[in-house]
C-alpha cells in the first residue's frame, strides 16, 4: 500500500470516527477507484451504506470485495448483517455460516445467528447456537449474557440465572448482566433480589433508560406504585419513545384507578411488537382518518377495530354503547373474531359486525375499540357499569336443570396466549366440595381446554363444550345460571357484562382490570373478586370462596 493511500485512509477513519460520513465515504470511494482489493475501505463504506439503508449498494460492494479474499470471514458477517435487515433471514443465515466456515473461531456469527433466533422468538435454537459459541470460546461474557436472555425467554429461569452469575463473576461490571438477572428475579417473583439486581444494573450504567424502567416495572410488582411510576417517568425522560415503558406506566396508572392519565399512556400499547402482525394485516383500514369527537357524524360510518383477546373486547363493549347515545347518527360498524359476529349482532349500539380477515365493506372513520376509554376520557368513578349486553328474549339454552339445587357455571383455564397465563388458571379439584354438595349442579363453560373435566362423572360436572359454539351461545347458556365462577377469563367479562352474579378467582398480583386489594370493582357490579392471599397460593383463596357459597345457598 502506497504511502499516499495508508494516509488517505487514515483520514477517512478519522472522519468516520467523528461521525463525518459525508467525508469517510467520499475518501473510501477515492481510495476503493485507485485499489479495488482495499477490503478494509470497502467494509468501512458497506457499513456507511448500511447506515443509509443504502442496503443493495452494500452488497453489491462486498459481494465484489469476496472476489478478492474469499476467506475473510468479516465480509460474510457483514453481509449476513445486512440481509437481516432487509428480512432475508435465510441469505444471512447462510453467509454468517460462512463466517463460521473460513473461521471456525468467529465468535460474532455465532452470536449473531442466536440473536437473530432471538429476535424471531426461537428461543431454545438461540441458546443452542450460544453454547457453540461457548465451546469456540468460553471466555466471551456476552456470550453468558446472551444465552442468559434466551433462557429467559424460553422459561429455563435456573439455567438462566446460573449463565448470567457466570457472566457477574468474569465481569463484576456488566450492567447487561445484572438487568437479564433481575428480569429473571421478576419471573420467577423474587421481587426482592430483582430489585437488588436492577439496582446494581443502574448504579454501573445510571443514563440506561432500560435499567430505570426494570426498576419500575420490580416496584409495581413489589405494589409499590409511586416509586414503580417515578422510575418509568424517568426512562420516558431519557428515552422518550420507549414503548414498553410507556405501556407499563399506563398500567401503573390504570391499577391506581388513575384512567385520564393510564388510558392516555395506554395508546402506546398499539406501538407494541406483538401489535405490528395485528397493524399489518389491517392494511388499507389505517390510512383512514383515526375518529375523534369533533368530526361530523352524520351520514358517517366509524369501523372499530379489534386488536386483543375476547375478554378485552367485551369489556370495552360497553364504551360503544355510550358513544352511540352521543353520536345516535353515526354508524357504528365493528370488526370482531367471528366467535363474538352474533353476540355483538344482538348489541342495538352496533349497526354492522363483520369478521376479522372478511370483506369490511365502506366506512369512512376507523378507531381500534380498546381506545374508546381515551377517547370518551372516562374516570373510574363515571364507569358506565350497567349491563350492557343484551339478549333475544325468545331465544334460550336447552338444558336440563334439576330441581331444588343452585345451578353454577365454571370455568377454570384462561387463554394459553396470555402471557400472565399460568397465574390466571386453578386445578379443577378446587370445586370438588362444590361438586358433591347435593344443593349445587355444575355446568363447565370451559372451552378448548377442558380436558380435566374428563376425570369426572357427568352428574359431578357437566361439560356444556359441545354446545357452546360461540359467545351468544355461551350467554344464553350464562343466563340460565344462578352464579358464575370463572378465573381470570373471558368468562368474567361475558358475566358482568350481563350483569351475572360472578366469583372471580383472582391470583395476587391481578391485572390492572381488577384494582389493588378490592373485592368489588365499579366495571361489574355483579361480581366479586376473591384473590390470593399469597401469589399462586389457591388454597386460601378457595377457603374463601367456599364460605361465600355457604351464605349463596341460603339465598
Amino acid at each position: 500500500m502506497s504511502q499516499r493511500l495508508l494516509e488517505d485512509f487514515r483520514e477517512a477513519l478519522k472522519a468516520h470516527r467523528k461521525g463525518d460520513l459525508k467525508r469517510a465515504k467520499s475518501l473510501y470511494i477515492e481510495i476503493l477507484n485507485r485499489d479495488e482489493k482495499h477490503i478494509d475501505a470497502a467494509l468501512n463504506l458497506a457499513n456507511i451504506y448500511l447506515k443509509e439503508h443504502r442496503y443493495s449498494f452494500a452488497i453489491d460492494l462486498l459481494q465484489k470485495a469476496l472476489r478478492f479474499a474469499p476467506q475473510n470471514a468479516l465480509i460474510y458477517n457483514q453481509l449476513g448483517i445486512i440481509y437481516e435487515k432487509i428480512g432475508k433471514s435465510d441469505r444471512a443465515i447462510e453467509h454468517y455460516k460462512n463466517a463460521i466456515r473460513v473461521d471456525e473461531k468467529f465468535i460474532n456469527a455465532y452470536n449473531n445467528i442466536g440473536a437473530m433466533m432471538y429476535r424471531q422468538k426461537r428461543y431454545k435454537e438461540a441458546i443452542e447456537i450460544f453454547k457453540l459459541s461457548l465451546q469456540k470460546d468460553p471466555d466471551v461474557v456476552a456470550t453468558y449474557v446472551n444465552i442468559g436472555a434466551a433462557c429467559h425467554r424460553a422459561r429455563l429461569y435456573e439455567d438462566g440465572i446460573r449463565y448470567l452469575k457466570q457472566a457477574i463473576k468474569m465481569e463484576p461490571n456488566n450492567s447487561g448482566a445484572y438487568g437479564n438477572l433481575g428480569n429473571i428475579y421478576n419471573k420467577t417473583k423474587e421481587y426482592e433480589l430483582a430489585l437488588e439486581a436492577h439496582k446494581k444494573a443502574l448504579v454501573l450504567d445510571p443514563k440506561s433508560a432500560s435499567n430505570h424502567a426494570n426498576i419500575g416495572i420490580t416496584y409495581k410488582n413489589l405494589a409499590e406504585y409511586e416509586k414503580a411510576k417515578e422510575a418509568l417517568q424517568k426512562a420516558i425522560e431519557i428515552d422518550p419513545n420507549f414503548t414498553n415503558a410507556h405501556f407499563d406506566l399506563a398500567t401503573t396508572y390504570l391499577i391506581l384507578g388513575e384512567y385520564e392519565a393510564g388510558f392516555r399512556e395506554y395508546e402506546w400499547r398499539l406501538r407494541k411488537e406483538e401489535m405490528i402482525p395485528i397493524l399489518r394485516n389491517l392494511g388499507s383500514v389505517l390510512k383512514k382518518p383515526r375518529f375523534t369527537l369533533d368530526l361530523p357524524t352524520e351520514e358517517r360510518t366509524l369501523l372499530l377495530w379489534s386488536e386483543q383477546g375476547y375478554g378485552d373486547m367485551i369489556q370495552f363493549a360497553r364504551f360503544v354503547k355510550v358513544l352511540k347515545e352521543r353520536f345516535p347518527k353515526l354508524k357504528i360498524k365493528v370488526e370482531v373474531r367471528e366467535a363474538l359476529k352474533e353476540l355483538f349482532e344482538a348489541q342495538k349500539y352496533f349497526d354492522e359486525v363483520v369478521v376479522r380477515g372478511e370483506e369490511i365493506g365502506e366506512f369512512d372513520y376507523q378507531l381500534p375499540l380498546m381506545s374508546l376509554a381515551h377517547l370518551l376520557n372516562v374516570s373510574y368513578e363515571e364507569l358506565p357499569n350497567e349491563p350492557y349486553l343484551t339478549l333475544p328474549k325468545g331465544e334460550k339454552f336447552k338444558i336440563k336443570k334439576p330441581k331444588k339445587r343452585k345451578c353454577i357455571g365454571v370455568a377454570w383455564r384462561a387463554s394459553v396466549t396470555s402471557e400472565s397465563y399460568e397465574g390466571r388458571v386453578f386445578d379443577l379439584k378446587y370445586l370438588e366440595p362444590l361438586m358433591k354438595d347435593r344443593a349445587l349442579r355444575l355446568y363447565s363453560f370451559q372451552v378448548g381446554d377442558s380436558s380435566q373435566i374428563d376425570a369426572y362423572k357427568q352428574k359431578d360436572i357437566l361439560n356444556l363444550e359441545p354446545k357452546l359454539k360461540n359467545f351468544k351461545e355461551s350467554a344464553l347458556a350464562m343466563r340460565e345460571m344462578d352464579l358464575i365462577i370463572t378465573s381470570d377469563t373471558s368468562v368474567a367479562h361475558l358475566a358482568g357484562a350481563l350483569g351475572k352474579k360472578c366469583f372471580v378467582m383472582l391470583q395476587r398480583d391481578a391485572e390492572w382490570r381488577w384494582g389493588l386489594d378490592e373485592s368489588s370493582t365499579n366495571w361489574y357490579p355483579s361480581t366479586k373478586m376473591i384473590r390470593q392471599e399469597k401469589q399462586r397460593e389457591w388454597s386460601s383463596a378457595f377457603e374463601k370462596l367456599y364460605q361465600e357459597i355457604e351464605e349463596f345457598k341460603k339465598g
